[in-house]
């Protein structure tokens, strides 16, 4: 009985009766009750009681001289709000039994009947446990809902400024259509990771030339899409405004401008931001094609012929010592309908198939073999069906970039 309590239970009986007193002690010992018995007689011992020897329950006597158990009563809930309160009396009307129960007492005990009080206030103590776990629940429910809330809250705004920021970055890129009206047969396979992304392509006509571009910048998400963002302005202007064209000059004076632009050249900053990217410049009067990279490859179909270019073992920015490092530069002679493919890792490092392993470069240059012959608007609708199928049910591992020319 009453195990809640791990110590001897204080009760605090108002009686001014010895004989009652000693009545209902012999009755709680027979119960073989733990017990601290605190008596008062009178209010003013009563409240001292209640202060100096915070009660788990309290037992009153109806009346005392100038003193009632209801005052009793209000003054405990002033202090106590859920301490249990038996009344315990020789006599009481119904009336004041009703009356004593609305005001918050939680039973009462004649004192012909004292063998009822282990029990009721075994009763009272459960019920004050069980109050008190659901008020604790109640509690932890509304500090859950409120932190859920505010979470929810801050998600929303978060998620409400990355789709502005994916706005932005969309109007930094060039559009997707006016690559297939340089190249009737291209597109370009875009699936950012986050909402934004930290991989970009960029191109530009200058002059009869067109530079196409992929970059891979570090990481993903916000920290990925402000990487893009710088790498597209330094394109603006090396490329738009300076009007170089050469790929690995390109590459070149973006490292030096990226360089520069992070800070790189001070002591204490060993970052490593930066891009892998690839660059491709056509020109159309002569069909030669040149291509530099930074840690990305070109792919290039001739009739069914694959020639895998390499590209420098190097990416752009990173921390590295040497900023006006030079990189190497291929020139292809094409023909007509020479294929050839600019991509970053994403696709290739896709977990997905029934191991949930990697779906692996070999295989995406397969599948590119595969598909070789369809038009180029069919090829990126079966890359995508094929990521989406290899994927399954399991999250997207990077962001995606593959470009496709047919020249």
């Amino acid at each position: 009985m009453m195990k809640s309590l791990n110590r001897p239970m204080n009760i605090l009986l108002l009686e001014d009766s010895e004989h009652d007193v000693e009545l209902l002690e012999r009755q709680l010992k027979k119960a073989e009750l733990s017990f601290n018995l605190h008596v008062a007689d009178s209010e003013n011992e009563y409240v001292a009681e209640l202060d100096a020897h915070p009660p788990d329950i309290i037992l009153s006597d109806h009346s005392l001289p100038a003193f009632n158990s209801i005052e009793a009563l209000r003054i405990a809930r002033k202090i106590y709000h859920d301490i249990p309160f038996i009344l315990v009396t020789g006599t009481v009307s119904e009336d004041f039994a009703v009356q004593c129960m609305k005001e918050g007492a939680d039973d009462y005990i004649l004192k012909s009947s004292l063998t009822r009080l282990p029990a009721a206030m075994a009763n009272c103590l459960a019920k004050r446990q069980i109050k008190r776990e659901k008020e604790m629940v109640e509690s932890l429910h509304t500090r859950l809902k409120s932190a859920y809330e505010e979470i929810e809250q801050m998600n929303k705004d978060i998620t409400d400024s990355i789709n502005y920021a994916k706005l932005i970055q969309d109007a930094v890129l060039p559009e997707k259509n006016r690559l297939v009206e340089l190249f009737r047969e291209s597109f370009i396979l875009y699936k950012p990771k986050d909402i934004i992304s930290g991989d970009f392509y960029w191109f530009s006509e200058i002059d009869d030339k067109l530079v196409v571009i992929t970059a891979d910048c570090t990481g993903h998400g916000v920290p990925g899409a402000l990487m893009s963002m710088i790498g597209s302005n330094i394109l603006n202007e090396i490329v738009g405004q300076r009007r170089i064209t050469s790929p690995a000059a390109i590459l070149e004076q973006m490292n030096v401008a990226l360089f520069k632009l992070l800070r790189k050249d001070k002591d204490n900053n060993r970052s490593n931001d930066g891009m892998d990217i690839g660059v491709c410049t056509i020109h159309k009067r002569v069909r030669k094609l040149q291509f530099a990279g930074a840690h990305m490859p070109l792919y290039y179909f001739r009739e069914r012929t694959l020639t895998v270019i390499k590209p420098d073992r190097i990416g752009i920015g990173g921390f590295h010592p040497f900023p006006d490092r030079e990189f190497e530069q291929h020139e292809i002679q094409y023909d007509e309908g020479d294929t050839f493919y600019l991509c970053s890792d994403g696709y290739a490092d896709q977990f997905g198939g029934k191991e949930g392993k990697r779906f692996q470069t070999r295989n995406f240059i397969d599948q590119l073999q595969e598909i070789l012959d369809h038009d180029l608007s069919e090829q990126e609708d079966i890359l995508e069906k094929k990521l989406k199928d290899w994927q399954g049910d399991l999250k997207q591992t990077d962001d995606i970039l593959v470009m496709g020319i047919r020249l």
